[in-house]
């Protein structure tokens, strides 16, 4: 059957002599791969820049049932997203996003919010005027929630001292089930978890109960900014086997 969607581009491979394999995040179908022929000649190449990594394009696709490999016929820019191409800071936060896509996302499996949440984190941190990264982080701390393993970070587990008003120099944040125990309840922090400081919990917080947009209003000193690149890739990989470091935030790091 023939049908239209809106999709992310995640990846693509040289298939043949002047086609490519092209992988996409879709509205309606969630991660699908198709066959984009001619993509790979420029003489032949009808899709123009709209199968380059992170572009959200407008799709049309023949759609075969029971196989993993559709055409596509039909390929357009929806939003050009000039500024990931040009802005380091901006490029490999967004092949970060999308390289996380690719590894945790099953094939075929509809997931209406996550695209919309992946497509408008593309678009944040394209118009990002600082702090791009953020939106990278908020969008997996949200992504967290979506998958039902979100972090609990209101108040402390045991005595319901809430985040919001207090100044935790820092908690015990347990991976297991994303709840923290604060220093009253464990002052010699013999309890079980992962040691983080008070600033890093306020922060993961701000990220769970703002709007994506809003992340990029947060700026980090670089020793903030690691700890949390670190402590959600834990978390991530505590709850989905298989998940590695995402490659594209170590080239971050060495620019």
């Amino acid at each position: 059957m023939i049908v239209e969607t809106e999709a992310v581009v995640l990846h693509a491979i040289n298939y043949r002599d002047t086609s490519k394999i092209v992988t996409l995040y879709s509205r309606k179908f969630g991660k699908i791969k198709v066959v984009a022929k001619g993509a790979k000649n420029q003489k032949t190449n009808k899709f123009g820049s709209s199968l380059e990594p992170m572009t959200l394009s407008s799709i049309v696709i023949y759609k075969k049932d029971q196989h993993d490999l559709h055409l596509l016929s039909k390929s357009e820019i929806v939003t050009p997203l000039n500024r990931l191409q040009t802005d380091s800071e901006k490029m490999f936060t967004g092949l970060a996003l999308i390289e996380l896509m690719n590894m945790v996302m099953h094939d075929e499996e509809e997931n209406e919010k996550i695209f919309s949440m992946l497509a408008g984190s593309l678009t944040a941190i394209d118009a990002a005027e600082k702090n791009s990264l953020n939106v990278l982080l908020a969008f997996m701390v949200k992504m967290f929630d979506q998958f039902g393993f979100g972090l609990t970070l209101e108040s402390c587990v045991n005595c319901r001292r809430k985040t919001s008003e207090n100044d935790f120099q820092s908690v015990l944040l347990r991976l297991s089930d994303g709840k923290f125990i604060c220093p009253h309840c464990s002052p010699d922090l013999t309890s079980t978890g992962t040691k983080i400081s008070g600033g890093l919990l306020k922060s993961l917080h701000y990220f769970q109960v703002n709007t994506i947009e809003k992340s990029t209003l947060l700026s980090f000193n670089d020793t903030l900014r690691d700890d949390l690149i670190s402590i959600v890739q834990s978390f991530l990989r505590y709850h989905i086997d298989g998940v590695r470091t995402l490659k594209s935030l170590s080239l971050l790091h060495s620019i």
